[in-house]
């Protein structure tokens, strides 16, 4: 009788356990591969996609901030996960900011291959993938990386 028990919580166990991997995306900000830095804090990637970070850290160098579009769920999730801001609220500060001339929002690109593609093309180009593939990554240099649920 102990050996289907223990045949049934190593089942469940090993269906848990499955469970959690699948439930953690992860993100990832990406740079050039021949970029000088090498890595960034959260708040430097926020003040980077929000428009506030003029240089990167260290250097003399401007960022471009590469996005993906609006409507897709990468840009969704980056925003709600990395940068913790809601769609609504993006939008009136983008709109505030770009309009009082403080700084830049990011450069909208239509795909994630776009955003390699740029990344790879510019030394200091910036963006994020979402449960990026090796292939992807092998591009390009890794500065920030966040797992999150699915």
């Amino acid at each position: 009788m102990i050996r289907p028990i223990r045949q049934l919580t190593f089942l469940l166990g090993t269906a848990l356990l499955l469970m959690a991997v699948r439930c953690h995306a992860d993100i990832v900000v990406i740079t050039n591969l021949d970029n000088p830095v090498t890595s960034l804090s959260n708040k430097e990637v926020r003040r980077v996609f929000l428009g506030r970070l003029h240089l990167y850290p260290g250097t003399e160098h401007e960022p471009l901030a590469i996005d993906l579009p609006q409507g897709s769920d990468a840009y969704r999730e980056f925003y709600d996960t990395v940068i913790g801001i809601s769609q609504p609220k993006l939008k009136r500060y983008r709109a505030y900011y770009l309009f009082s001339g403080k700084g830049k929002i990011p450069f909208m690109v239509e795909s994630p291959q776009a955003v390699i593609d740029s990344i790879v093309s510019s030394t200091y180009a910036i963006g994020y993938l979402v449960q990026p593939d090796e292939e992807q990554l092998n591009r390009v240099k890794v500065l920030y990386r966040q797992a999150t649920a699915e």
